[in-house]
């Protein structure tokens, strides 16, 4: 059991840090509309793929309701960020709007030919036809056609994202100096500092469900308060036994050898790429090592 207790303490460290990332993370993705521009790419490829002025993107996103689903972020000028998210039956909605131009339905298949985007006049007769030109079936058509396109935009999000948070995880693993290898060689050798830090993790276990699940993406100002409540009441709690953090020792760069330097830059590269696995990862994982400690003799 104890090198499932040194793993129990390791797996917590990870946690708190890939929270610290995940809200980080979060915050950069608000200010830069970083779901809003994933949305406003995925769209240009379905509206204006051929279309180089992309006359049809330009009135989907001018229409009311488009308008109405962004964020206003600037009273004075006026300026809006792109929605981060549009349901099916919306973009059907706005899609069918800027298509007919008040016009009736009846012209639905003329002004489908008129469209200045070749790629999407044939993928909107195709759906005509697997539809038997029934409108219905065709609205349900044009819904799984953005259901589709929006799940693969949702893939490549995720896999940007994924990238900025190892990112993020490099520069939390040099800012604490969380070097994977070594805090789990302090773990090891420590049973002090192992005791502590498994006792906090499983009290974290027990009540730290809400603080892993309740992020609000849409929530600047929440998103800001979870990194001060994270660094408050978790981070500084393991900052003691674990000595997280630069010390004047530890800035003592000439008693480091070529193998130390390399040694602790792999440590920080782990630590960047478990970051990178999420938070929901690890305090599963965090879950599941406390079930099987609590099922067997604690050391």
């Amino acid at each position: 059991m104890a090198i499932l207790t040194i793993v129990l303490g390791l797996v917590f460290v990870l946690l708190l840090l890939s929270l610290l990332a995940t809200t980080i993370m979060e915050l950069i993705s608000s200010f830069f509309s970083l779901r809003g521009r994933n949305l406003t790419e995925a769209l240009r490829n379905m509206l204006a793929r051929t279309d180089k002025e992309g006359q049809l993107l330009s009135a989907f996103q001018n229409n009311s309701l488009y308008r109405q689903l962004s964020q206003r972020y600037n009273s004075a000028t006026g300026t809006q960020r792109p929605p981060s998210y549009m349901n099916a039956d919306t973009f059907q909605s706005i899609l069918f709007d800027i298509i007919l131009k008040g016009e009736d339905l009846s012209k639905l298949k003329d002004k489908i030919n008129e469209l200045p985007d070749e790629d999407l006049r044939n993928v909107l007769n195709q759906l005509l036809r697997d539809a038997n030109n029934e409108l219905p079936e065709f609205k349900v058509q044009i819904e799984n056609w953005y259901n589709s396109v929006m799940e693969r935009a949702s893939g490549w999000y995720k896999r940007f994202t994924q990238q900025i948070l190892i990112a993020v995880g490099l520069v939390i693993a040099i800012i604490f100096n969380a070097d994977t290898l070594s805090i789990y060689a302090q773990l090891e050798s420590d049973p002090a500092k192992l005791a502590a830090v498994a006792k906090l993790a499983e009290d974290f276990a027990q009540n730290g469900e809400g603080v892993v699940y309740k992020a609000d993406p849409a929530n600047f100002e929440a998103s800001a308060a979870d990194i001060n409540s994270l660094l408050g009441d978790h981070i500084d709690a393991i900052r003691s036994p674990l000595g997280l953090g630069w010390n004047e020792d530890d800035l003592d760069f000439s008693r480091y050898s070529l193998y130390d330097w390399l040694a602790k830059l792999v440590g920080y590269i782990v630590t960047a790429l478990a970051i990178s696995m999420g938070a929901p990862f690890w305090f599963d994982l965090l879950r599941k090592i406390v079930s099987i400690r609590s099922s067997g003799t604690k050391p």
